[in-house]
């Protein structure tokens, strides 16, 4: 129980200080309010700006620390810490080519200013929040609740453990801008160095040109909740043997192999049941949905276009191929934009003047908030074989 309580404030202090800090970034922008001046329109915003302004630079450092000191959070977390130690003691890692060359040199990098994995996990943390903050600098309503939508949606345990992985991920949201002006050789360059991080980066070629054709209309509600109900229907169904052995394949090429897949699956946090969990999410989805025309129509923005519809397809095929764990591994560079598309619609219902739109905005924060309590509660049940509880590393004797 004490996990359980710990984990509670240490999420909801990050959440608070991500709140705190994001509101300040929206007034920045709108000091009149949504609709009113946009003090960022003109103005040049460079990822090193991220540094110099307290509001950006706060929750990311915050986020940033919590991550490098934590201890089993995330499957992959004890994985990355023991390549770290292998490289200190032997100067190589097991399958050194199943790790990718960037992230070898970046461990390589850090052991040279410390013995410790802390500096390692604050980097890869940055690498991840910083680009998604990046992606966000000038459209801060969705900064204002993307704290509260990037922990309640559990996007923060798929960022703790799939980590590699979710760096280009992150990568990919930071780099939709370039699709959207058609600097192809940019946003081509960009893809090609995320694949020092992990070589699946390459599905985002195809990916950008998808993303560039969504970038207009957004599909009528009642037509994408036909589709989630027909992926719901068909979940676990579909077995098209010749493109399921092509993504087997693709999944060995970039480092998941039989046996690593016969281990994650091995794992409780890897057998998905639709359970509660799950229930809730495709509520707080469904709210989404039914007000994405609105928040299309208030954000006026390409670049939200393309977020929400690839937002669309990753919960469509997450839910058509639940337990398909190359498939969802896959899908971490659609499910990467929940929590944007999440926090964007938690503004639009917080920003509207309608009563019932209100009423909608505290039933999409109880909703999530039940599922990271649930998620934490059966966590402790499986404990020690779970990955969500938050543990300090620093007080593990």
């Amino acid at each position: 129980m004490l996990l359980f309580i710990q984990s509670i404030i240490v999420y909801g202090l990050i959440i608070w200080v991500m709140t705190y800090f994001g509101n300040i970034a929206y007034r920045k922008q709108y000091p009149q309010g949504f609709g009113g001046i946009d003090m960022f329109q003109n103005r040049k915003i460079s990822f090193i700006t991220l540094f110099t302004r307290t509001y950006f630079v706060i929750p990311i450092l915050v986020f940033c620390f919590f991550a490098a000191v934590r201890y089993r959070v995330g499957a992959d977390c004890e994985a990355y810490k023991s390549i770290f130690y292998q490289i200190i003691q032997f100067g190589k890692v097991d399958r050194e080519e199943a790790v990718e060359i960037g992230f070898l040199a970046l461990v390589k990098v850090t052991k040279l200013f410390t013995n410790s994995h802390y500096l390692l996990f604050f980097i890869l943390a940055f690498l991840q929040i910083g680009l998604l903050y990046y992606a966000q600098r000038k459209s801060t309503y969705s900064l204002k609740f993307f704290g509260v939508s990037l922990f309640l949606s559990i996007t923060y345990f798929s960022l703790m453990n799939g980590i590699r992985q979710n760096i280009a991920a992150c990568a990919f949201v930071a780099l939709l801008p370039l699709i959207r002006e058609k600097k192809w050789i940019w946003y081509i360059l960009g893809v090609y160095v995320a694949t020092f991080i992990h070589k699946s980066a390459y599905l985002l070629l195809p990916l950008g040109i998808v993303a560039f054709f969504l970038k207009s209309k957004i599909p009528n509600k009642y037509v994408q909740l036909g589709l989630v109900a027909i992926c719901f229907i068909f979940m676990d169904e579909i077995k098209i043997d010749g493109i399921m052995n092509s993504f087997s394949t693709f999944a060995a090429e970039i480092g998941y192999n039989e046996s690593q897949i016969e281990v994650y699956t091995s794992w409780e946090d890897m057998n998905k049941r639709f359970g509660l969990r799950s229930l809730l999410l495709l509520a707080s989805y469904i709210i989404t949905i039914c007000y994405s025309k609105k928040m299309k129509t208030l954000f006026n923005s390409k670049i939200f276009n393309m977020q929400y519809n690839l937002f669309f397809i990753g919960i469509c095929l997450s839910f058509l191929f639940n337990n398909n764990f190359v498939i969802n591994r896959l899908l971490y560079y659609l499910k990467i934009f929940i929590p944007i598309i999440l926090s964007s619609c938690m503004f639009y219902l917080w920003n509207s003047k309608r009563k019932n739109d209100k009423l909608f905005f505290s039933l999409l924060i109880f909703v999530l908030a039940i599922v990271i309590l649930y998620q934490l509660y059966v966590s402790l049940q499986l404990f020690p074989n779970e990955f969500s509880l938050y543990k300090f590393d620093l007080f593990r004797t």
